[in-house]
């Protein structure tokens, strides 16, 4: 008897099917075949429709039209002059988030890494990526800063407000789950919490917006743009556009943060793009 298949994976598979059967190139044979799949147990079932509400919520828009690839309309000196602008970005501007001077703070994460801490009231942090967080705790307040990055809290019921502060914005949750992000992005996932005067709700895609915590990414109809900005968060390097037409370019996909070069390749396959390899760059045209 072969052993039950982890919920985790289960959870990822769902994801998958959702991608496919709206990918635009599902056949009435993979619909069948989903439906089998959805049958397989009643676990398999949750999953499903966990996975189709998730791509309710989230608002998806049809997948975008394949773009024609972008070496074809420049000429060989466009293309070498966006070679060397961007070997000049990368010498300026790589000194950003992915250098920044965070190795003193409490705890910090590599490029890629991502680092379980237990504070001592017993609240839970999961730092995504890249990421640095100081913690100040007092009698009267648990207060942690976000350095830099991203972090999940899971926050114990204490009598002390818990604080998150980060780019001069201060979240106070109390038995919350949110996660934070330097750029001022708050998701909150259950529980209550404060950003300012502002209570938050719940937000519906709060399951794809912490996907990273189980080592996924997940787009739904994103541009291509903000999929490489992000992507760029989980391994070291730029990643660089050589047509800025390209950008607008709608991307949906699961993908794993545990190989980082498959979402590159996936827009080679699926999308009409090429993806030119440098030292600590890749140019996507």
């Amino acid at each position: 008897m072969h052993a039950p298949q982890p919920i985790s994976d289960l959870s990822d598979d769902a994801l998958d099917w959702q991608v496919l059967l709206h990918s635009g190139h599902a056949s009435a044979t993979d619909r069948a075949r989903y439906q089998r799949w959805c049958q397989l147990s009643p676990a398999h079932a949750e999953a499903a429709q966990e996975a189709e509400a998730l791509w309710q919520d989230l608002g998806h828009t049809p997948t975008a039209q394949v773009f024609e690839a972008a070496p074809a309309r420049l000429g060989k000196r466009h293309w070498a002059a966006g070679i060397a602008a961007s070997l000049v970005l990368l010498v300026a501007g790589y000194g950003g988030w992915q250098q920044a001077p965070v190795w003193l703070a409490d705890y910090h994460t590599s490029i890629g890494e991502q680092q379980r801490i237990t504070l001592t009231d017993g609240s839970r942090v999961l730092l995504n990526s890249g990421s640095a967080l100081n913690v100040a705790f007092s009698a009267g307040e648990r207060r942690v800063t976000l350095e830099a990055g991203e972090a999940l809290f899971e926050t114990t019921d204490d009598p002390r407000p818990f604080v998150v502060e980060t780019a001069g914005e201060a979240v106070q949750g109390r038995a919350a789950t949110f996660s934070v992000r330097r750029d001022g992005h708050v998701v909150l996932a259950k529980g209550e919490a404060r950003l300012g005067d502002r209570n938050l709700a719940i937000a519906a895609d709060a399951s794809a917006q912490t996907a990273w915590q189980r080592g996924k990414l997940i787009f739904n109809g994103k541009p291509l743009g903000q999929v490489l900005a992000e992507l760029e968060r989980y391994q070291h390097g730029r990643i660089l556009l050589s047509d800025h037409k390209l950008s607008a370019l709608e991307v949906s996909g699961v993908f794993d943060l545990n190989e980082p070069q498959a979402l590159l390749r996936t827009l080679e396959q699926r999308y009409g793009l090429k993806v030119t390899y440098l030292p600590w760059l890749a140019v996507v045209h």
